[in-house]
């Protein structure tokens, strides 16, 4: 059976045509029958669609539009009404339309955004009423409309732009009617130089944000994401650095970085217990989150750079080690369903996700190896992966202050190993891939662009509508419909149909969205200023 999900509304083609109407025979001198018969009023009804399949996430109260035609006999000046009921009562919102007097509708309605995951099963009915309310209804013929919804869990926000493909996107429709503020947290005063956090992980109503260290208190805390208060915390004491989480279905993994104190962590969700710890190498390093793939946890590192490890996460034990190209420090390898891709700003190394084995180099034409990267390569939608083209440089020894380069992304096709295509402009944050298209925010001239995923082409793009805006900044997040997108002054919500904006809030930031519908904002455009904002994206 297929489904179908994406980011255009659904379309359901309906025909109403006539069946019904006046008689054959001429007419009658009205004297001849004192008391004649009136005729019916009747409005014909006729679904041509056979079948409606849908596919949503939880939470979605995803648009639905009928559109068709109708005709009636005997009903004189009479206005009708055209209402569709889901017969169970659990797939679709009732709606109700005045049919317009050239004989077509639309009618709109909503996919239930309160069910669970799962598969569900109905009808639709279509009424002709006399009224808005429907308290009268038409004689109609009856007509049906079978219709199979498919609702799946929304994915945790794992790790660096959201999963171990670090695509940025969130398999979500929002609706953009209900967003409201939801709570404030700011880091505790300190007297180490950064007082910032680092990019946060969310998942099952936690929200787990990390301390950003230079030689000072680095802890892990666990805060409730409805009402932002601290569930728990993991103190490491003083640390040269301590990067951003990430997470599997279990366990929190984090790493700390600075020589003998190079290690990474494990630790359980629930209680914030320590589970493991396990050693790597790196100098200074600091590092994007760890990425985590089925059995595996895996952490680039190295005393220069150029190591890739992967642990066992449920037991912390050593797997492989791979001494494939990677950067100085604040990177992170994206993991696929057989392959490991690390980027170093010069190449990319394909390794084999099982025994760690490396596959192939693909050089990139546009970069280079100096300082730290300042990415992740992205696994694409086709058998390719999209990474930005060489290192940044950022000024500060610290794991969430933002690299001052703009930087072509280049794409590389993994099926046969060869280099695809670099983008004609540069780009500065973290891009979103979803549906073929590369979004990604580019200050010369500031715009966010639409980049055709194969041809690396630019379809679209939006300019954001304040003079106040002058740059864009740390990452992109794509659902089904919005772009999340941050500038140096505010975050925007854009409509990627519309190409418009259709929210947005005074403050910059990392965006983050949960599996409950939660945008989390670590506040700063380029550095963090130490706080974090919740907003509820949830459908009311």
């Amino acid at each position: 059976m297929k489904f179908y999900r994406g980011i255009p509304v659904v379309v359901v083609s309906a025909l109403f045509s006539a069946c019904g109407g006046g008689g054959g025979g001429g007419s009658k001198n009205p004297d001849d029958n004192p008391n004649p018969v009136i005729p019916a009023a009747h409005v014909s009804l006729q679904i041509k669609t056979e079948k409606l399949q849908l596919a949503v996430s939880e939470g979605d109260k995803y648009p639905v539009i009928i559109e068709g035609t109708w005709s009636a006999s005997n009903i004189g000046n009479k206005a009708v009404y055209i209402k569709v009921i889901d017969n169970q009562k659990n797939t679709l919102d009732s709606a109700v339309i005045h049919a317009a007097d050239d004989r077509n509708f639309k009618l709109d309605t909503f996919t239930n955004h309160k069910l669970v995951a799962g598969d569900y099963t109905s009808s639709l009915s279509f009424i002709a009423c006399k009224d808005i309310n429907c308290t009268g209804q038409f004689a109609s013929s009856s007509s049906e409309l079978a219709i199979n919804l498919r609702v799946a869990k929304v994915p945790e926000w794992q790790t660096h732009q959201a999963n171990a493909l670090h695509n940025g996107y969130v398999p979500i429709y929002v609706d953009t009617s209900n967003f409201t503020k939801l709570w404030e947290w700011q880091r505790e005063p300190s007297n180490e130089p950064i007082g910032g956090i680092n990019a946060p992980a969310a998942g099952k109503g936690v929200v787990y944000v990390s301390t950003d260290v230079y030689f000072g208190d680095a802890a892990v805390i666990a805060l409730d994401e409805k009402k932002g208060s601290e569930l728990w915390r993991v103190s490491f004491g003083n640390m040269p650095a301590l990067n951003p989480p990430a997470l599997n279905d279990k366990s929190l993994f984090i790493a700390t970085s600075g020589h003998e104190n190079t290690k990474l962590w494990s630790i359980n969700r629930q209680d914030g217990k320590l589970q493991f710890q396990s050693s790597f190498s790196s100098q200074w390093g600091h590092y994007l989150a760890p990425t985590a793939s089925g059995d595996l946890v895996v952490q680039t590192g190295g005393y220069y750079g150029g190591s890739v490890t992967a642990f066992s996460a449920e037991t912390g034990a050593r797997l492989w080690d791979s001494s494939a190209a990677t950067s100085w420090g604040m990177d992170s390898v994206a993991i696929g369903e057989k392959h490991v891709y690390a980027h170093s700003g010069s190449k990319l190394t394909v390794i084999d996700k099982q025994t760690g084995k490396t596959i192939a180099t693909i050089d990139d034409p546009f970069g280079n190896s100096s300082y730290d990267y300042h990415g992740a390569p992205v696994v694409g939608s086709r058998g390719n992966v999209l990474a930005f083209s060489g290192g940044g440089f950022s000024g500060r020894a610290s794991s969430n202050v933002e690299q001052y380069e703009d930087r072509v992304i280049s794409s590389f096709d993994t099926l046969n190993n060869k280099y695809e295509w670099t983008s004609a402009f540069s780009y500065k944050p973290f891009f979103a891939v979803g549906n073929g298209v590369v979004y990604a925010g580019k200050n010369n001239p500031v715009a966010i662009d639409a980049i055709d995923e194969t041809t690396g082409k630019v379809l679209w793009s939006w300019t954001p509508p304040s003079t106040s805006d002058n740059s864009f900044h740390r990452n992109i997040v794509l659902t089904n419909n919005l772009l999340f997108v941050s500038t140096n002054s505010r975050i925007y919500a854009l409509d990627i149909q519309t190409k418009k904006s259709v929210w947005q809030y005074d403050a910059p930031g990392m965006i983050t969205i949960t599996d409950n519908r939660s945008l989390i904002l670590a506040v700063g455009a380029r550095e963090s200023t130490g706080s974090l904002i919740a907003f509820d994206l949830q459908s009311k």
